[in-house]
């Protein structure tokens, strides 16, 4: 049940992901390898730091954040993503702050809690594998004792028949 609730809620912001917001991925440049990503990544913080002109360091972070997104990165960080988007709504103008942006920044802090709430399922799993390995051991050798108490048994019952 959990885990298909999980599932549905990733399909659900992968949907909201692709479809409300693919036009927005467009002013990307076909990249390749993470080569490729890290230098587009390395030029646009540049101009995110250093360009004079405040529109194009807001342009700059929001195409940060998009290429921190885009599924041909090698790299995806969404929690970079979101540093970068928030970004961008600290230095864009009010009017160029948008829906669709909004709508990023509140899709982008869902990932990175459903991100938390999985690292905690997976480390839980991960004792609970750790107890079971623990408790299959201890179930053999709970075996092992039995086999020896019931063969002690036998041979008392013999010796008792013996001595009668």
């Amino acid at each position: 049940m959990g885990s298909q609730f999980h599932r549905l809620q990733w399909g659900c912001i992968f949907l909201l992901l692709c479809f409300t917001f693919s036009c927005s991925l467009q002013g990307l440049k076909k990249l390749e390898g993470e080569k490729g990503f890290s230098q587009e990544a390395s030029r646009l913080e540049k101009l995110a730091r250093e360009d004079p002109r405040a529109s194009v360091r807001a342009r700059s972070h929001l195409r940060l954040a998009f290429l921190y997104v885009t599924h041909t990165n090698p790299q995806l960080n969404y929690g970079r993503a979101l540093q970068e988007m928030e970004s961008y709504l600290s230095v864009a103008p009010a009017e160029e702050q948008t829906d669709d942006v909004q709508n990023w920044v509140a899709v982008l802090k869902e990932v990175g809690r459903l991100q938390i709430s999985l690292e905690k399922v997976q480390k839980a799993n991960k004792n609970l594998r750790d107890e079971m390995t623990g408790l299959k051991e201890m179930n053999n050798k709970m075996k092992e004792t039995i086999e020896r108490l019931t063969s002690l048994d036998r041979q008392m019952e013999e010796k008792r028949n013996l001595t009668k």
